[in-house]
C-alpha cells in the first residue's frame, strides 16, 4: 500500500534509517563565547576552599549549601526586598500624593 509522505519501510515493516552526516547532525548547534579577565585573589580562594561560604541547609550541618551573602550583599538584598514588597504594606497612590505635597511645599519655602 502506498501513502503519500509515508516513511520508507524495509520488507520486515520497520522504518529505514536515513544516513546522517556529522555536519547535518550539528547544523542547528551554535557555540560562542566572550573574552574575560581573571583576577587572582588568594584570600577569597582560601575562604571558598575551606567552605567558609557554605551554610547548613534546614539547620542540618551535614548538608552545607552555597547560599551565603556578604554584609554588603545582605544589605542590598534587604533594600531590594523592601522595594519588591512595598505595595503589600503601603498604599502607593496615597504615598505618591503625600510625596507630591511635600515637594510642592519645599519648593515654596525655597
Amino acid at each position: 500500500m502506498y501513502r503519500r509522505g509515508a516513511a520508507k519501510r524495509d520488507p520486515n515493516n520497520k522504518p529505514v534509517k536515513k544516513d546522517v552526516s556529522d555536519s547535518d547532525k550539528y547544523a542547528d548547534l551554535l557555540v560562542f563565547g566572550y573574552a574575560c579577565k581573571l583576577f587572582r585573589d588568594d584570600e577569597k580562594a582560601l575562604y571558598h576552599e575551606h567552605g567558609k561560604h557554605l551554610i547548613p541547609w534546614m539547620g542540618d550541618k551535614s548538608i552545607m549549601i552555597d547560599r551565603s551573602l556578604s554584609e554588603e550583599e545582605a544589605r542590598i538584598e534587604t533594600l531590594c526586598d523592601e522595594e519588591r514588597y512595598l505595595a503589600l504594606h503601603t498604599d502607593l497612590l496615597e504615598e505618591e500624593a503625600r510625596q507630591g505635597k511635600q515637594d510642592a511645599f519645599s519648593g515654596i519655602q525655597q
